[in-house]
């Protein structure tokens, strides 16, 4: 599956004109990610703009396991990859950056290349995806966070639960709407009619009492980052 995926991004490769293009990301937060049936816990940086605009990662365990998926069997390629990412929400494309040894990777995705959708018709079910505080709250970097649980209109028994620092903004209905709307679309042929999430930056995510992920660090350092990739023959 990890090596379709890779052979997928490069098959789907959006070539675009030659332009530098500059994006901020306003908050950079740390998340530890339990590995299930081990004690186990992998690292990841996840970037964000306040207006919900974009999400960055240079996540180290994401660059290794696309570095092993494309140089399967040479392990030698693993321990200096570097990837960074940046999702652009409103688009939906992907601008991934990858290097491991003398090779690079410069590539902006179509996400919905990857979810094809059919046309959907009058008849398909609408719903909305909601977000409703539990009344219990979190201690989490010393803050108390309040935990909401997630849910889709259709089926509230199938539900997540999140924790969000409300003090900190972070525009999530504009950070989620389009990629949510395109993953119901293609799975299940349903239509998002809207999304009612709290603003705030997101610090947790359980499921069944289990966590999926859980903040370890807030960096509030502005960063800038410079995007650009061309490719031109001049004669």
């Amino acid at each position: 599956m990890k090596k379709f995926l890779a052979l997928s991004i490069l098959f789907f490769v959006v070539f675009g004109h030659a332009q530098e293009k500059s994006i901020e990301i306003d908050y950079t937060v740390e998340y530890l990610i339990p590995k299930r049936l081990s004690s186990a816990v992998d690292t990841v940086k996840v970037g964000f703009d306040k207006d919900g605009k974009y999400l960055w990662t240079d996540s180290d365990f994401l660059a290794k396991d696309l570095a092993r998926s494309v140089f399967e069997g040479n392990d030698t390629l693993l321990e200096n990859a570097e990837l960074n990412i940046v999702l652009d929400t409103e688009n939906l494309t992907m601008m991934l950056f990858f290097n491991s040894g003398k090779n690079e990777m410069y590539m902006n995705v179509e996400i919905s290349n990857f979810f094809p959708v059919q046309p959907l018709g009058e008849e398909s079910k609408e719903f909305e995806l909601i977000a409703e505080p539990t009344g219990e709250t979190k201690t989490i970097l010393n803050k108390a966070i309040e935990v909401y649980e997630v849910f889709p209109s259709n089926d509230p028994n199938d539900s997540v639960n999140f924790g969000f620092d409300n003090t900190i903004e972070v525009n999530n209905a504009k950070l989620f709407e389009r990629f949510f709307s395109l993953i119901f679309a293609a799975e299940d042929k349903l239509k998002l009619k809207s999304i009612d999430f709290p603003n705030g930056l997101i610090l947790s995510i359980s499921d069944d009492g289990e966590t999926i992920l859980e903040a370890n660090s807030i960096d509030t350092k502005t960063k800038t980052i410079s995007l650009i990739h061309s490719f031109k023959i001049t004669e």
